[in-house]
């Protein structure tokens, strides 16, 4: 067999997929809100629509902070890193507006920021996200 090489999952937090109605919003000068895919104590994955011009990358302006909400819960100003920001191609698309899937990692997080970032994920989350087996090359 031909060897092959498999990703290794290397986060420290256990994902879990978000509710329905669970939202991101990046803030203090963005246009970037869109749904919540997976969230973790370590950070999330959310998908948005681009608004800024349509055949360049987002500007990330003084992104600061990223607020999280849903149906009676919300926690604000976590501060974050950009780990990864690009354009969902995997489906036919019928509009010009692009969709783009943005990683972050959360940064810095206070004691208060902690505890309620933990009672937002028991409220916000549906089910755990199996991680990738640990395979290396065979």
């Amino acid at each position: 067999m031909v060897g092959r090489k498999r990703t290794i999952e290397r986060r420290k937090n256990k994902r879990y997929k978000a509710v329905e109605g669970a939202y991101a919003a990046i803030s203090p000068n963005s246009n970037k809100i869109g749904q919540i895919i997976d969230i973790s104590m370590g950070g999330l994955c959310f998908k948005y629509i681009n608004t800024e011009n349509k055949s360049e990358e987002p500007v990330n302006r003084n992104e600061k902070s990223i607020f999280l909400s849903s149906v009676g819960y919300y926690v604000g100003d976590l501060p974050f890193q950009t780990i990864a920001d690009y354009e969902i191609t995997d489906r036919p698309s019928f509009s010009s507006m692009k969709v783009r899937k943005r990683h972050v990692k959360f940064t810095d997080l206070t004691f208060k920021q902690l505890f309620d970032l933990d009672y937002y994920l028991k409220k916000n989350v549906s089910e755990q996200i199996k991680p990738l087996p640990n395979q290396h090359k065979s």
